[in-house]
């Protein structure tokens, strides 16, 4: 695995953005969103003279995301807004229902803010290690 200095909160948030695609930059290190309304114009180079320096960031998939909130799920003790919670995510609109449910629970709120954070910086290093990337500072696994 080669060693590069990345962002693991930026890389994670990429995982988390199916809306705007991203690239993690193998020069830099750096993960850069191409936003269509106003797309930097060097990307737009890279993309055009040297595409393999850029390595396309896959969101997770909408099961995936749900796989995250039921995992949360399991953690939670509250007896009032768990089976809210529950019902959310089986509901027509899981996403919006689940947020919506722990927009009345602020303990919870923040719970699953942090749980969510370390849950996308995992996928994150799971990510880099499939594509046979190493964080800098991080020791090789033998």
């Amino acid at each position: 695995m080669r060693p590069l200095t990345i962002d693991l909160d930026e890389l994670a948030v990429a995982l988390d953005t199916s809306d705007i695609e991203h690239y993690l930059d193998l020069g830099s290190g750096q993960v850069v969103p191409l936003i269509e309304d106003s797309p930097d114009p060097g990307l737009l180079t890279l993309l055009e003279e040297d595409p393999e320096r850029l390595l396309p960031i896959e969101p997770l998939s909408t099961r995936e995301s749900l796989e995250l909130m039921r995992d949360f799920l399991r953690e939670v003790d509250e007896p009032h807004a768990y089976p809210l919670l529950a019902a959310a995510l089986e509901g027509r609109k899981p996403f919006k229902a689940f947020r919506h449910v722990l927009m009345g629970y602020p303990e919870l709120l923040q719970a699953w803010y942090v749980y969510q954070g370390e849950r996308l910086r995992e996928c994150a290093l799971d990510w880099l290690a499939d594509h046979q990337i190493r964080p800098a500072g991080q020791s090789a696994i033998l």
